[in-house]
């Protein structure tokens, strides 16, 4: 008997818990910054709070385009994807060079274009020129965001040397 009472008290409470809670759906396929953040403001408050590290050097990064595959629910999306907006907004990279594509927990969107950028994992960072990828950034930065960076910028740089 006190079992029933103790699983019904729980019940109880376990719904009453989840009501005031607001339910704001995942954002998936194309996203606005601009909507992001009014949707999500953890990444705005975010964005607000980067500083960027490295400023120099990233005046190479203006003629990309940059697309961000990532989850509103994924605590790296979270982390990463404020602090490369804002790194991509100081080195001058316009938003209309950057798509935002947000995917479900399966790492879909409505579009499909996770198999055609393979998406692995969130936040993927693709970095194209001239419509070639030419680096990405997974998960994490290896060093720092500014860092990976510019190392992929001065890699795509170096001439290609066939053997």
């Amino acid at each position: 008997m006190n079992n029933k009472i103790f699983y019904t008290l729980f019940l109880v409470a376990s719904i009453s818990a989840n009501i005031d809670k607001p339910s704001i759906p995942n954002i998936l396929g194309d996203v606005e910054v601009n909507f992001l953040f009014e949707e999500y403001p953890i990444f705005e408050s975010r964005y607000k709070s980067y500083e960027v590290e490295v400023r120099s050097n990233l005046a190479s990064i203006v003629d990309i385009s940059v697309v961000i595959m990532f989850g509103t629910w994924c605590h790296d999306s979270k982390r990463e994807v404020p602090r490369m907006l804002r790194i991509l907004n100081e080195a001058g990279v316009g938003l209309e060079q950057i798509s935002l594509i947000g995917v479900d927990f399966n790492k879909e969107e409505p579009m499909g274009r996770e198999k055609f950028y393979n998406l692995k994992n969130t936040p993927t960072f693709i970095f194209l020129k001239n419509g070639y990828e030419i680096g990405r950034i997974i998960e994490r930065p290896k060093v720092s965001l500014e860092s990976d960076l510019i190392n992929l910028m001065t890699k795509s740089l170096e001439p290609v040397v066939e053997g």
